[in-house]
């Protein structure tokens, strides 16, 4: 399943900083394939069998081990996303 992940609040101001290299780095380290970050703005898109609930707690858990801070992350199928934005 191809899914897209809007993580809130990262990389403003100065805040809350990760480097889409690291952040695509801690996505292939559990697991995800194809992963590939769209500008500073944490937008990433990546392909897993996994299902959303459990994606969306894997992703937020290894970003809070690896920076030391939350951030909390939107989780949508390709599909899902496609019809929100239409």
């Amino acid at each position: 399943t191809l899914y897209i992940a809007l993580l809130r609040g990262i990389n403003v101001g100065g805040h809350k900083v990760i480097k889409m290299a690291d952040l695509k780095r801690v996505f292939e380290s559990i697991g995800l394939k194809q992963v590939k970050t769209y500008i500073q703005s944490g937008n990433i898109v990546f392909e897993s069998e996994e299902g959303i609930n459990f994606l969306k707690d894997r992703i937020q858990s290894e970003i809070k081990k690896e920076f030391d801070f939350d951030v909390p992350v939107m989780l949508r199928t390709h599909d899902e996303f496609i019809n929100i934005i239409k």
